[in-house]
């Protein structure tokens, strides 16, 4: 099986959502939901091959639950995915697996079986923007680590700096300077994950091949020459009626009926 790794990552997850939630630690009744879904999880991986899709959706559902109670957490995310991808829903397992990857962005679990829900798809990737070349780190450190990074390094320069100000050593105020600048480095590090994270909405092509138009109509002419392929990641820009203008790789604006994206 490719799923791996089950009873650590339980593990893990009790302890990501005890001690370091999205907001405040979740109570018991969260923790009891999160332990019920992993248990129909495990049920379903025992059920016959025809009966596991219906069943995994049903589990999907249970972690999508956990999730909207505010907890926020890699391993939740990556278990979502499994799920969907049991359901036969390749589209929303991928939007859980980008998802899980602002978390554990180098878990190699997770890139393995986002491959597995791309299949043959070859989904086109998106441009790199001139400040991911800056933060040069941004896509291999999850972002709790980041805001815990900036939350360390600020309490100890004030600290410092509050020490600085009694004793006024000259070597401890270049010290301070120092740790300054990468308290700033860090804190515009986790600023541009909470810009790109909470401001932008990102989605996926959930089809085999979408064809976005140039307006919120199939009277509009197609916007490439070829379809977008599956898998491919989007900018979410406005939604009129059941359609979606989206932003992609090159650049350009079109627009996609909202049953062929799945946001994350």
């Amino acid at each position: 099986m490719f799923f791996v790794g089950n009873s650590f990552r339980v593990i893990l997850v009790l302890s990501v959502m005890l001690l370091a939630g999205c907001s405040a630690s979740p109570d018991e009744r969260v923790v009891q939901m999160f332990l019920e879904a992993q248990d129909a999880f495990e049920k379903a991986e025992k059920l016959s091959t025809e009966n596991q899709p219906k069943e995994f959706y049903r589990v999907a559902t249970m972690f999508q639950r956990v999730i909207d109670q505010g907890v926020r957490s890699g391993p939740i995310y990556y278990n979502l995915g499994n799920a969907w991808l049991h359901a036969k829903e390749p589209g929303r397992a991928l939007a859980a697996y980008h998802l899980a990857q602002r978390y554990l962005p180098l878990d190699p679990y997770i890139a393995s079986n986002k491959q597995i829900a791309l299949g043959n798809a070859a989904p086109l990737e998106p441009s790199t923007p001139i400040i991911e070349y800056v933060f040069f780190w941004q896509n291999s450190i999850g972002c709790r680590e980041k805001v815990l990074c900036s939350v360390l390094l600020t309490v100890i320069t004030f600290i410092l700096a509050v020490f600085y100000l009694f004793v006024r050593y000259r070597r401890l105020r270049r010290f301070v300077m120092m740790l300054l600048a990468l308290t700033i480095i860090a804190v515009c590090s986790t600023g541009y994950d909470w810009y790109r994270f909470e401001w932008i909405r990102h989605a996926v092509i959930a089809v085999e091949k979408a064809e976005p138009r140039k307006g919120n109509s199939e009277q509009y002419e197609p916007l490439f020459t070829t379809p977008v392929p599956f898998g491919t990641t989007v900018i979410v820009l406005d939604e009129r009626n059941d359609w979606s203008r989206l932003r992609f790789s090159s650049g350009q604006d079109g627009w996609l009926p909202k049953n062929q994206i799945i946001e994350f």
